[in-house]
């Protein structure tokens, strides 16, 4: 069931953070772009730049931990669902659940959301551009 060649797991891992990036640094873009003209934006920009290097060194630990899970498993086709650890699943079932509510609680102002998102966003991009890295070098 959904068993693939282990080493292909640091890719699978890799495209959903890029996908997940993705989502939240458009949504942080379209913030940026609601407010273009109401305030000078480069204060938020160098929040943006500080999120992003607080989450880069984040998912770099991250990143190590998990492709070393992966690199290690046993099986040489694991499922697909082994990629993460059960506390690993919780933690991302909290982080979205978060991340929906956020959204859906009036009165948050979209400067949070561009300088928050536009620096999360993309540490969750470099750290699937990483497990991709990882998987090239392996071959």
């Amino acid at each position: 069931m959904l068993n693939v060649r282990k080493y292909n797991l640091l890719i699978a891992n890799g495209l959903l953070w890029l996908a997940v990036g993705t989502k939240i640094t458009l949504i942080g873009l379209s913030a940026y772009g609601r407010l273009a003209g109401q305030r000078p934006l480069w204060p938020l920009i160098l929040i943006s730049l500080a999120v992003f290097a607080g989450f880069y060194a984040m998912f770099t630990g991250v990143v190590r931990k998990y492709a070393a899970r992966i690199t290690g498993l046993e099986e040489e086709r694991p499922s697909l669902f082994k990629t993460f650890s059960l506390k690993g699943y919780i933690l991302i079932a909290f982080m979205v659940s978060l991340g929906i509510s956020l959204k859906h609680i009036p009165g948050i102002p979209d400067a949070f959301f561009a300088a928050f998102y536009c620096g999360l966003g993309p540490g969750l991009l470099s750290a699937g551009i990483r497990f991709i890295l990882r998987r090239i070098r392996i071959t």
